[in-house]
């Protein structure tokens, strides 16, 4: 756990337009003493962003506001200094490109701005630095991407600010999807300070991205000889024990997590997701509940509750849920492509095929969508179209058997039997289930009855 004078004070809300002077902001404070908190550099893995953004904001007293038109544009920014207002928070915003003053939001008016426009941005950061709170001694070891990286001595004392700096990096290349240069700054983290325990759970995680469970699961065992108190440590390691299919194992770990941090919404969330594996429904409905009793603010939650609905029939609570989570994220193409199921199952076709739209609108590679649109197309005779869409699918994915089955039903009702036939031989090459009917009604499931009329066709058509 992080000293007393390591404790974030000074939350930094940007653009991601303006992560050059966000980052660099972040290093000048750290260096200088001041502990600000970043998303790049403060969110761990397998924290969820929106619960970590929301935890960060409640810690700091401080919120400062890197204003920009981007930013100013920025739904995400809006609601954090507006969530960080009403919690009473110092409001600063920093002024780093030429505004119209009326594009400014009024809330953010005031006699505390200070303008990085003027050329001098020493002047201006001295300016910021004389109102922030300096809790540590200025250290530029303390910077995570310093001018000149610390190395770690062959012998002496640890260096545990430099060692901090190094793991904070480590999460900035984690995010960046950067997993091999992010396991080069945990491992070097590690050699700066080899007794503390956070750099070998962010470690595991990048070996969880990487697939190599095993490796994580060491990570996290050496944590837990360094500091068996740490909720995130017990998170990420039952995350990698679903992932393994050890799912007892898992609830295990997300228990001692929810244990030591009774308001982990993180943990409740992955617990229930173990209760989904398992197929106990109801329980992961009430542990998604108990997640977003925590914290309502985050769109994954409500998504992830819908899907426990869903598979109860719950077709009524699972749309209220989708919708909920689409009301915190308007972009949020998971919530989209799930209320797009949903419509499809029950029926309501039309709005079905909006919401697959709005999925591809938002990832053209989203073959999921692609194959729920062309199922909607099936069920409603666009055979054509339904077609273009399977061979989407097989474009971007030629080892995905959904396409081939699917492009299979729509050429066989147009009267290409050939084709169809040969591409749902291609299908079943790479899924056996749709040797059968039964098989095939796991996957079709808009319209069930007239596409298993057309599955039972094929399969007669092949014998």
């Amino acid at each position: 756990m992080p000293a007393d004078g390591d404790q974030a004070t000074t939350f930094i809300s940007y653009s991601r337009q303006n992560s050059t002077f966000a980052r660099q902001l972040y290093n000048d404070l750290m260096a200088a003493g001041v502990r600000p908190w970043l998303d790049r550099y403060d969110i761990p893995p397998g924290a969820i962003w929106d619960d970590a953004i929301q935890h960060g904001l409640n810690a700091c007293s401080t919120v400062l506001i890197v204003l920009s038109k981007p930013a100013i544009e920025s739904r995400n920014v809006h609601a954090e200094w507006n969530y960080a207002d009403s919690l009473g928070k110092t409001l600063i915003p920093l002024i780093i490109e030429k505004l119209d003053p009326q594009s400014i939001p009024f809330r953010l008016h005031g006699p505390n701005w200070v303008d990085f426009t003027a050329g001098d941005y020493a002047a201006a950061l001295d300016s910021l630095l004389a109102v922030l709170p300096v809790t540590a001694a200025p250290n530029p070891d303390a910077a995570p991407e310093p001018a000149q990286p610390v190395e770690a001595p062959l012998e002496g004392a640890p260096n545990p600010v430099a060692a901090a700096a190094a793991w904070k990096h480590g999460n900035a290349e984690y995010h960046a999807g950067s997993m091999e240069s992010a396991m080069q700054a945990y491992t070097r983290a590690i050699r700066l300070a080899p007794d503390r325990p956070e750099a070998y759970i962010h470690r595991g995680m990048a070996y969880y991205s990487l697939q190599r469970y095993q490796d994580a699961l060491a990570d996290f065992t050496r944590a837990e000889e360094r500091d068996p108190s740490i909720a995130l440590l017990y998170n990420n390691r039952g995350v990698t024990r679903l992932a393994l299919k050890q799912v007892g194992l898992a609830l295990a770990d997300f228990d001692e997590a929810t244990m030591l941090d009774p308001d982990y919404a993180n943990a409740y969330y992955n617990r229930a997701a173990a209760y989904m594996e398992l197929g106990r429904h109801r329980l992961a409905t009430f542990h998604y509940s108990r997640a977003i009793a925590i914290n309502p603010r985050v769109a994954e939650f409500y998504n992830s509750r819908g899907l426990s609905y869903a598979a109860q029939h719950l077709y009524d609570q699972a749309l209220a849920d989708y919708n909920r989570a689409l009301d915190l994220d308007e972009d949020y193409a998971g919530a989209y492509g799930n209320r797009a199921n949903l419509y499809a199952n029950t029926d309501r076709m039309t709005e079905a095929l909006a919401d697959y739209d709005r999925v591809i609108a938002l990832d053209p590679e989203h073959i999921l969508a692609y194959a729920g649109r062309s199922e909607v197309r099936l069920c409603a005779g666009e055979n054509a179209l339904a077609a273009l869409d399977a061979s989407t699918i097989i474009g971007l994915r030629p080892d995905f058997h959904g396409g081939y089955a699917l492009r299979a039903l729509a050429d066989f009702r147009r009267g290409k039997r050939s084709e169809a036939l040969a591409d749902y031989a291609r299908a079943i090459e790479r899924e056996p289930a749709w040797r059968t009917e039964d098989g095939a009604a796991t996957y079709l499931t808009a319209c069930p009855y007239s596409a298993l009329e057309t599955v039972r066709e094929i399969l007669a058509a092949m014998e």
